[in-house]
């Protein structure tokens, strides 16, 4: 066991070197899969948007700017402009093959190697997150350069890291839910669809279509204890300058919590799974 261990930083790193590869090999599908991932329904939310702020201001009285939900339409445009950079960052749900390698019986193979599986799983999770760094990084470069005036400025360096620390501390958290669901193809058979829902489900309570603080107060304070909020909605205001040191302790804390217990749990499903597996596939 203590060799296993001291042989996964170096399997690690060799990892990432492979799913890089693997990544860039189709052009066509990197394209499509690294960089317009997570851009189509932000755009689609602009338009949303640049109508409901139209009605609100033809049927608001006087000259002042409308806000809805304690938004106002220049505020809601940058938080869009934050969600096309921060989902980019985000774990997807169809970033690990884990059910389809149960459903083939081609678990078994790893079973017999000298490390633990999971850290083959942990260097697809770390290219992931290297590369789309890079993608959104470019992403904010050219909108900025493209509607400087609309686009998201962060308002300081340390509102920066600290807005990144929460989208990568609530991916490691999606990669975790990810991995527990496609742990469930050891049981279950429907395991594509539970992905499709869950990430329906992370993105609507983490404010991908519209922001968490912007829906009914007491929703909103429900919602704002899940990782979901303090990885898309919350790191955007960080950004804005709507939350401050103080709210970016209490979301890593509440974050830290459940990523410590999903973990416990993708432990626990892992080892309950291989007990019942028999490498036979479908």
């Amino acid at each position: 066991m203590n060799a296993a261990v001291a042989r996964g930083p170096a399997l690690l790193m060799r990892m990432v070197a492979y799913e890089f590869r693997k990544r860039i090999q189709f052009r066509a599908g990197f394209v499509v899969r690294e960089v317009l991932n997570g851009t189509v329904e932000p755009l689609v939310m602009l338009f949303v948007y640049t109508a409901l702020y139209g009605s609100a201001a033809s049927m608001a009285e006087g000259d002042g700017e409308v806000a809805l939900g304690g938004w106002t339409y220049r505020e809601i445009i940058q938080y869009v402009a934050g969600l096309v950079v921060v989902r980019k960052l985000v774990f997807h749900n169809r970033a690990l093959d884990l059910a389809t390698e149960i459903f083939e019986g081609r678990v078994t193979k790893y079973l017999v190697m000298p490390f633990r599986f999971f850290v083959l799983l942990q260097g697809r999770f770390v290219q992931y997150t290297l590369m789309q760094l890079a993608v959104a990084t470019l992403a904010w470069c050219i909108g900025y350069a493209l509607a400087p005036e609309y686009w998201l400025m962060p308002v300081g360096a340390k509102a920066t890291a600290q807005a990144i620390t929460l989208v990568l501390m609530g991916s490691y958290c999606c990669f975790l839910v990810f991995f527990i669901l496609n742990a469930m193809a050891f049981w279950l058979d429907v395991i594509w669809s539970l992905l499709v829902m869950a990430w329906f489900v992370i993105g609507f309570t983490g404010g991908a279509l519209v922001p968490v603080s912007q829906m009914p107060a007491a929703l909103y304070e429900v919602l704002s204890y899940g990782f979901p909020y303090w990885m898309i909605t919350a790191p955007i205001e960080l950004l804005m300058g709507r939350l401050g040191t103080g709210d970016f302790l209490h979301g890593a804390a509440l974050v830290g919590g459940q990523l410590l217990a999903l973990d416990l749990l993708r432990r626990w499903i892992w080892r309950r799974g291989l007990a019942r597996y028999v490498g036979a596939g479908m």
